[in-house]
Parts: C-alpha cells; structure tokens; sequence
C-alpha cells in the first residue's frame, strides 16, 4: 500500500509542475494583451513566478522521500561497515605521517 502513496505523491507532482507554470504565464500572457500590446513583461513576470512556486512547490512534496532516504541511509549496516573502514583507513594514513 506504500508504494501506491508514493505513485500518487509523484503522479501529483506531475501535474503540479506544469499547472504552476501555465497558470501563472496565462495569466500574465491575458494581462499583456489588455493592457500592454508590444512587450511580454506580465508574461515573463508570470513565468518566473511560476518557476518560483513551481520549484518550492516540488521541494515541499518531494521533502518527506528526501527525508526517507537520508534516514534509510544513515541506518543501512553497509554504510555503517563503510563509515568505520574509511576511519581506520584514514587513521592508518594519519600514523604513517606522523612516523614518517
């Protein structure tokens, strides 16, 4: 049943990042057409506005999976096991200097 939340959460994700985006530039796109004529400013204002809500957006419903991993790694006995053979090793390099 997990992994179908996790489908979803990203099938979400999937329609948030394109509706962020066009509904902010439409609406900036109607502005210049009723108010200004030749330069796309309300546009451009609009895309990057909706570049702005789009990325924060993705990072707010991405953060619990970002969170899931760091803590799968920080519990995972192989990294642990690797974490301790990197210390010895460089302990190792640390008394070959002092020595030499």
């Amino acid at each position: 049943m997990k992994n179908w939340s996790a489908a979803l959460q990203l099938l979400v994700v999937g329609f948030y990042v394109p509706l962020s985006l066009l509904i902010p530039t439409g609406i900036g796109l109607w502005l210049d057409r009723k108010v200004f004529h030749e330069f796309p400013l309300c546009t451009l204002i609009g895309l990057g506005i909706g570049t702005i809500i789009m990325v924060y957006g993705v990072y707010q419903m991405l953060r619990p999976f970002l969170k899931e991993a760091k803590m799968t790694e920080k519990g995972s006995p192989a990294k642990q096991k690797m974490t301790k053979s990197t210390t010895l090793i460089n302990s190792g390099k640390k008394r070959s200097k002092k020595e030499g």
